[in-house]
């Protein structure tokens, strides 16, 4: 692009100018990263796979701000035309308001890599163990889950579940450029709503469940575990409408529900009986729980006669243990890691190394792109 040369100005080393727009620079990085701690701690997640949290997400956007004004500091002119034509000045901060950005996401995608890397390395350090296999320590095991007592009604979905999170994002700002279809649809609300937007969790329901595979049973309690679920159910309501069905009578009998004029996205993640997970975490022996309920056991062909029969031929402690006290697997301080992951270990094996892949390719696009852009912009091409 060329740079009109009337209010221009060059420099050979750093100015006082150049520490002038270090410090707009980290005004914006400081904002930036209040709004994201706000949006976290309103149950925001960063993404559904990236483990970056806050802290490190800050400290990533920092290095992010100074290279991108290194360019400019170190011998590099600012194309900022005061004299110049408007749609030169306004093409000039557009190239350098997307370049900061690209620069910022290929940052956030490399911070992205890295830790789920960390996280990668430490599942794969995990041994796979049967179900009927574990005692304690840590441990990966993969089965289907099976139906417990403390199910609940999901309230999006209406589904049976034994663990749910539902969140509600709600637009800050009007976006007017979204068409009424996209927003029946549930599409894109636009780069305007998207960036100013306020997300609420509304409930985070987690009950001890029962993952079960050829080998046996054990006992899950979801309370501190990363849910890295694939499949989710989302529902748009538009500004000043209600929702309907389970959602509403969900809203209304658990909530204090007023409508708003706001645009609202409803998003759910749950745990369904008959889903296939794997668990990464840190096993404990003998936790008592009321595995599986009477509609679950006769659909498996084990039926209350069948059991009594089975007592009376059998040694009782024995049959009552299997179905009364199952090893737990759940969080540890020693091991971080205690995770919740849709499909089997070779399946969570794919989305790691996937998620890694993506990651790394979006940093090198978007860093390279912001850089080659801020480069040119300087004036050093």
């Amino acid at each position: 692009m060329s740079v009109p040369s009337s209010g221009v100005a060059a420099y050979s080393s750093i100015t006082g100018l150049d520490l002038l727009a270090l410090l707009l620079l980290l005004h914006v990085w400081l904002v930036g990263v209040g709004l994201a701690a706000y949006s976290e701690s309103s149950g925001l997640p960063w993404s559904r796979r990236i483990d970056l949290g806050i802290r490190q997400y800050a400290s990533i956007a920092l290095l992010a701000t100074v290279v991108a004004w290194l360019p400019f500091a170190l011998g590099g002119t600012y194309p900022v035309a005061l004299g110049g034509a408007r749609s030169e000045r306004r093409l000039a901060i557009v190239l350098l308001v997307g370049s900061f950005a690209a620069v910022w996401a290929g940052f956030y995608y490399a911070g992205g890599a890295v830790t789920t890397l960390r996280t990668y390395a430490a599942v794969r350090r995990t041994p796979v163990v049967d179900a009927a296999a574990v005692e304690t320590g840590r441990v990966q095991v993969s089965g289907t889950v099976r139906a417990s007592t403390d199910s609940h009604e999901a309230p999006l979905s209406g589904r049976d579940a034994v663990c749910y999170e539902l969140t509600v994002a709600r637009d800050l700002v009007e976006d007017e450029s979204t068409p009424d279809d996209d927003v029946e649809t549930g599409g894109s609300t636009g780069l305007l709503s998207s960036a100013f937007r306020e997300t609420i969790p509304v409930d985070d329901v987690r009950t001890t469940f029962v993952l079960e595979n050829e080998t046996g049973r054990i006992a899950v309690d979801p309370t501190d575990a990363a849910l890295r679920l694939e499949t989710e159910t989302t529902t748009v309501v538009p500004g000043g409408d209600r929702p309907s069905g389970s959602l509403l009578r969900y809203l209304v009998r658990e909530t204090e529900y007023e409508p708003t004029e706001r645009r609202e996205r409803y998003r759910e993640r749950r745990i369904e009986p008959g889903d296939e997970l794997s668990v990464i975490g840190v096993a404990r022996p003998n936790s008592s729980i009321e595995s599986i309920d009477t509609a679950e056991l006769t659909a498996r062909g084990e039926s209350e006669d069948g059991r009594e029969s089975d007592t009376e031929s059998g040694p009782t402690p024995r049959t009552d243990s299997r179905l009364t006290s199952l090893p737990t697997i759940t969080a540890s301080d020693s091991f971080g890691e205690f995770a919740v992951a849709s499909g089997c270990e070779r399946s969570v094996d794919h989305q790691f190394r996937r998620t890694i892949a993506g990651c790394a390719l979006a940093a090198v696009a978007l860093t390279g792109t912001g850089i080659g852009l801020l480069w040119l912009l300087a004036g050093h091409g």
